[in-house]
């Protein structure tokens, strides 16, 4: 890679929880690779603590969170809090958008 290129940003991908639907997380790391991000896919059945390690390790862009055995937003509970403490994001939630436009 040159100097004058910069490198595809990153992004964390998984399945959180005990969830180990796994088709759809390949799906969308298929997509976004070919769109050419730099996916840090970490499979199933992955903690809160190891989406925010990936994300600091590598320096992602985006944490992506796949659930769809019922039980993700329990899984998640706390887990916006926890990334804007410890990553530099400016995190926003859909609805803060639409109430912005």
């Amino acid at each position: 890679m040159s100097s004058a290129q910069t490198a595809p940003p990153a992004v964390v991908l998984g399945v959180i929880g005990a969830d180990c639907h796994a088709v759809g997380n390949k799906i969308i790391d298929n997509v976004l690779t070919r769109e050419g991000f730099r996916v840090v896919n970490l499979g199933v059945m992955v903690s809160q603590d190891e989406f925010i390690d990936a994300a600091i390790e590598t320096g992602a862009k985006a944490i992506l969170v796949s659930s769809i055995y019922g039980h993700g937003e329990i899984d998640c509970l706390g887990f916006r809090g926890r990334i804007a403490e410890l990553l530099p994001w400016n995190i926003t939630r859909p609805q803060d958008q639409r109430k912005a436009a």
